[in-house]
């Protein structure tokens, strides 16, 4: 990697990121021969730094970057090369971080946040396996407390109790990696020996655990050890083989939230958009939700008082009331789960 050098100036100004936060900056410097071998230096930074950091978000540094092309003397052997300037988010280049893991339950989706001071910065989508409708997996408020390596897996099949477990490794159903977040469910986030199921349409089909694609878990296993779990140092753990498991002090912890909604309403670049996705639990009858194990306030249906109020308050003025009427009755009629469609694109 060529010279890479964090200057002592900070900027404060908006930044794009699909949350609108105030971010103070660091001016990240590169020096190289070519643009893409500077973009490629700032980028292996950005991942060895930040391993949950988005390609999108990359993405968004690389296009801002400022470049000052350098003629180099014939007596230094001619040619060109380039000083490049990068504006980073100081957020990812702190030392210690805390993030908020969130999930969609019927969406299949979870969706990481860092938290800086009073801000929830948006990091990335994963996509993730989840419980089926005998073996849920719970909505609530949460917080990972225990990490482990190279984890054996005990089939929780009622009748399968004196088969033997699953030794660690690749065909392992935990995979290589596991965060848990619930001690009373023994739910938790974790690898999987199925890495094709987490890119399915319906991902209903665990025990009531959060698969994840084995490269997303991996980065977060490195992330944690790196940026979160300060009270030990775990970096034995990042190539290790050996089953391991480590319980975090206060300080490591970080919160998880788990959610239950029927359809999401958002923004991006390219406008105002919704998805509905399937009532995979049937939780439009309240008493398939068990709220032993269930927080019902973070249930959420796709009725028609949930998307006007949700659409009045994302469109920010844009559709009275009518239009907003005739909104609402076009998506309950027309549109697909599982799929995004921009309100400009739509003819209601």
């Amino acid at each position: 990697m060529k010279k890479l050098l964090i200057s002592a100036v900070l900027l404060f100004c908006f930044y794009y990121l699909p949350v609108n936060a105030q971010l103070y900056y660091d001016t990240v410097k590169v020096d190289a021969e070519s643009i893409d071998e500077a973009d490629g230096s700032l980028s292996s930074y950005l991942t060895e730094h930040f391993p949950i950091i988005s390609e999108k978000i990359i993405k968004n540094i690389t296009d801002k970057r400022i470049i000052e092309r350098i003629d180099k003397p014939v007596e230094a052997g001619g040619g060109i090369f380039y000083k490049v300037n990068y504006l980073v988010p100081r957020s990812f280049l702190l030392d210690t971080m805390k993030i908020l893991w969130e999930l969609n339950i019927p969406e299949f989706r979870s969706h990481l946040f860092q938290i800086d001071g009073k801000d929830t910065i948006y990091i990335d989508t994963w996509n993730n396996v989840l419980g089926t409708a005998k073996d849920k997996t719970y909505t609530g408020f949460f917080e990972a407390y225990r990490v482990r390596n190279y984890p054996s897996w005990k089939d929780p099949e009622k009748g399968k109790e004196d088969k033997p477990a699953t030794p660690p490794g690749p065909n392992n159903p935990l995979g290589l990696f596991v965060v848990h977040y619930d001690e009373n469910s023994l739910r938790y986030f974790h690898g999987t020996n199925k890495n094709h199921l987490v890119y399915s349409k319906m991902r209903n089909l665990s025990h009531g655990c959060v698969r994840n694609d084995n490269e997303n878990i991996a980065k977060m296993k490195e992330f944690l050890i790196k940026r979160v779990i300060k009270s030990k140092d775990l970096s034995g753990w990042m190539d290790s083989k050996r089953t391991m498991s480590y319980d975090f002090d206060r300080i490591d912890k970080f919160p998880v939230r788990i959610v239950y909604k029927t359809y999401s309403i958002d923004r991006d670049e390219n406008g105002l958009f919704v998805e509905l996705y399937k009532d995979v639990y049937n939780y439009s009858n309240s008493r398939n939700i068990d709220t032993k194990w269930n927080r019902e306030d973070l249930v959420t249906l796709t009725t028609r008082d949930n998307l006007f109020n949700e659409f009045k308050l994302k469109s920010k003025g844009e559709l009275t009331d009518e239009r907003l009427n005739q909104l609402v009755d076009y998506v309950l009629k027309k549109l697909d789960t599982y799929e995004r469609y921009y309100i400009k694109d739509l003819s209601f």
